[in-house]
């Protein structure tokens, strides 16, 4: 009902003081709702305004500290890029995706952790959506972005914020991958593979099992979507992960690069994709020299351990 007389209000200044510039209401909410009822008009030029607007408070929360209101405006702003990329207004998600870095920027300066996460996961949820309209600029965009996000976050520490990054270049990527955009899917895959690299070196074992996973995912998608370079793109980069968690002594991440890289050569092999498979077989040839089944059993024993009840020696 609100949304209703909201717009009725909106459509009545429109007619009868013509193409106006908006100005603006004070509250963040009223903002949201005009906005959502601009795309359906497709006005691009006051979209912009709207965004402006709870941009700039996004900004002003940030500069002071303020994560809960940073994290509602983020919101905001997410939901009316979304709206937007279903709409097909491309300009308006680029415009859109362009004002999280500096927002981004300022939370990290304040350690806002949670808001950075809200920033990753709202990359992940516009980029993904405008990949399912074929938007291929906006995907590429919020990609790029995520991956500079996601070597920061790394090298910062950050592991909530790492972990964020990596689910939503996999969202991204399983979405190009399936539309079949196969430069944005090659890229992606490599910005997720080096995330994954840089979580293993600072032995973010949730993170970098995630990744892998993601890469399995995406990989055997672009096999069947005959994406050939996204699919040896896949392999190499759970060859590299595999590689650093070695090196760092991740056990349950090197075990997992060698079981993806089995997945994603049984799926290539099937479905005579011979460059993927060869590049998955070579690959594996490594990590056999690793004396890979002396890693399961070692885990298996682990895990035997840890289910024992304390102290009855069963």
């Amino acid at each position: 009902m609100t949304k209703l007389i909201f717009s009725h209000i909106h459509t009545y200044l429109r007619e009868n003081l013509g193409a106006l510039r908006i100005i603006l209401p004070l509250d963040e909410n009223e903002a949201l709702e005009l906005g959502l009822t601009l795309v359906n008009e497709r006005n691009e030029t006051e979209i912009k305004e709207v965004l402006s607007y709870l941009f700039e408070l996004a900004l002003k929360y940030a500069k002071e500290g303020q994560e809960t209101d940073t994290k509602r405006l983020i919101e905001y702003i997410k939901n009316i890029g979304k709206a937007a990329a279903i709409a097909g207004l491309e300009p308006i998600v680029v415009n859109t995706l362009l004002l999280f870095p500096q927002v981004a920027t300022e939370a990290c300066k304040q350690n806002m952790e949670n808001a950075l996460v809200s920033i990753a996961l709202a990359f992940g949820e516009i980029g993904k959506t405008a990949a399912g309209q074929k938007m291929e600029a906006s995907a590429r965009i919020a990609s790029s972005c995520l991956g500079e996000m996601g070597n920061t976050a790394a090298s910062r520490g950050a592991k909530k914020e790492t972990i964020a990054v990596i689910f939503a270049l996999g969202e991204i990527g399983k979405s190009v991958t399936w539309q079949k955009l196969g430069d944005v899917a090659s890229s992606t895959v490599v910005l997720l593979g080096e995330t994954g690299k840089a979580a293993a070196s600072q032995k973010f074992e949730d993170a970098v099992l995630n990744a892998e996973l993601l890469l399995q995912e995406i990989g055997t998608g672009a096999i069947e979507k005959n994406l050939k370079e996204t699919a040896d793109m896949s392999v190499r980069s759970i060859q590299d992960i595999g590689k650093t968690a070695d090196l760092q002594g991740l056990d349950k991440a090197l075990l997992q690069a060698a079981y993806s890289l089995e997945a994603i050569k049984f799926n290539a092999e099937d479905r005579y994709l011979m460059s993927a498979s060869i590049i998955a077989e070579v690959a594996l040839l490594h990590f056999e020299r690793l004396k890979i089944e002396r890693l399961e059993d070692k885990l298996n024993k682990i895990s035997r351990g840890k289910k024992r009840s304390p102290g009855t020696g069963l």
